[in-house]
């Protein structure tokens, strides 16, 4: 159906995702295993700092406009891109540096430095979310620029699979750099593991940006004379969010999305901790957890366009997704009871299949809910949804293991763990439910009707 030329263009694409899903490991499965298992590091204020990154997510919708109207040598998606990743990079060495200074500090059981440090970490972690926004939503709107509307949807999926490749191939990469600090106890050689990991992951992953998007841009003097005005007809801040308001889906979708990003990723900040408590697991051992959720997953948002939506909807596919989703945490929590390492594993994937299922839903939900003429502004709304719901999951991860260790006798027990599992799996449930209102015709009937009164506002 699609030429191996677009199939390597979409590929090469997904390398940029790729790398994302990586970091995403590398800072949520590394530094937060380390700094609340290891290091002893209160799991509330560590949830804080590393979910800080999200707080800047309102910035996706200007970075998005801004790509629209500036120019360097006749580009407009690809300075941004390689800026935001040049910044990122730079940054994560810094958070990782950061982290062993923190840990520096927990080690001394120097209360007041930990929490000095904590709040220096939580600031290197808003500068690296600022520069994710920069990166990644002019990253998206290369999709739209560089593919006709019946080649967007699979070149979406395939970028979104590439992701979740990256979330697995950054949890076995990591281990390796690691090295022998994941069979030793001995912390002296962590922190040599992952000075090495800082210093090696950054390099790797701004090449790898570099190979994915260098010279797929073309430059605006090559293109049409159409094209070249199209950053005249880009919407400012005030318009899209009149637009947001116009249409009570776009609402309701907004908030549904953030509820379910919120429950589908509470768990992030948890399970590499709920790995080393429960079930004893080395800090390589728990970084693999991640390829375990990846693998589900991805074989999840894989056949889920192709077995379910085309026969279920994607409402009742989100509803289904949401239904395994939820069964699976509650046996990721009864495995912890026992305890069954390999019972825990297995749910683990489970778990990753239901949140595929739910996530590829969600996605065609989200394709059907953007207008072709507004793709680079609804991508920013719907990003800035997802990115303030999984910050505030990450940091209410945290928070809530350290609330019901208050219950349970300690942010490490069973009873603390499991009660962050509970509360999940009810809010995906319960975002499945919701998710089956949505109307994809009805908002595209509303939103032309809502451009129509912008225009007629504007000539006015």
């Amino acid at each position: 159906m699609f030429s191996a030329r677009f199939l390597l263009l979409a590929l090469r694409l997904g390398l940029f995702q790729a790398c994302l899903g990586a970091l995403a490991v590398l800072t949520l499965g590394i530094f937060n295993r380390l700094l609340i298992d290891e290091f002893e590091v209160p799991a509330a204020l560590t949830a804080l700092a590393l979910g800080a990154q999200q707080l800047v997510a309102f910035t996706r919708v200007w970075f998005g406009q801004r790509s629209d109207r500036c120019r360097w040598r006749g580009l407009r998606r690809t300075p941004f891109i390689i800026g935001g990743a040049a910044a990122f990079c730079l940054l994560f060495w810094v958070a990782g540096r950061t982290v062993l200074w923190v840990a520096q500090a927990s080690q001394a059981g120097d209360g007041a430095a930990v929490l000095s440090r904590g709040l220096v970490l939580a600031l290197v972690f808003l500068l690296y979310g600022l520069a994710i926004s920069a990166s990644s939503t002019p990253f998206a709107a290369l999709l739209v620029d560089v593919t006709s509307e019946r080649q967007r949807s699979p070149l979406v999926s395939v970028v979104w699979s590439m992701l979740t490749v990256g979330i697995v191939a950054g949890a076995i990469l990591a281990s390796r750099f690691l090295g022998t600090a994941c069979a030793s106890a001995d912390l002296t050689l962590v922190i040599a593991g992952v000075e090495r990991l800082i210093v090696v992951a950054p390099l790797l992953i701004f090449a790898l940006v570099l190979l994915a998007v260098v010279g797929v841009e073309k430059p605006l003097a090559r293109a049409s004379a159409s094209a070249g005005d199209s950053d005249t007809k880009a919407p400012g801040f005030g318009q899209a969010w009149r637009l947001l308001r116009a249409d009570p889906q776009v609402g309701y979708f907004f908030g549904v999305l953030c509820l379910f990003t919120f429950s589908l990723f509470l768990q992030e900040a948890v399970l590499e901790p709920y790995g080393g408590a429960i079930f004893q697991m080395s800090v390589c051992d728990t970084t693999k957890l991640n390829a375990i959720w990846g693998v589900g997953t991805l074989v999840g948002i894989a056949s889920t366009g192709f077995l379910l939506v085309p026969r279920l909807g994607p409402q009742r596919t989100a509803l289904l997704g949401g239904v395994l989703s939820a069964l699976f945490l509650l046996l990721i929590a009864y495995a912890g009871s026992l305890p069954s390492e390999g019972l825990f594993k297995l749910a683990l994937g489970l778990f990753g299949y239901g949140a595929g299922v739910c996530t590829n839903a969600c996605l065609t939900l989200m394709l059907g809910l953007t207008s072709p003429l507004l793709a680079g502004t609804f991508i920013g709304i719907w990003g800035l949804a997802q990115a303030y719901a999984r910050g505030f999951a990450t940091v209410a991860g945290g928070g809530l293991l350290s609330l019901f260790g208050g219950v349970f006798g300690g942010q490490n027990s069973f009873g603390a763990y499991a009660s962050v599992f509970v509360l999940q799996a009810i809010g995906l449930l319960l975002a499945g439910f919701l998710l089956l209102r949505v109307d994809t015709a009805l908002f595209q009937e509303r939103m032309q009707r809502a451009l129509g009164s912008v225009a007629a506002f504007e000539i006015d």
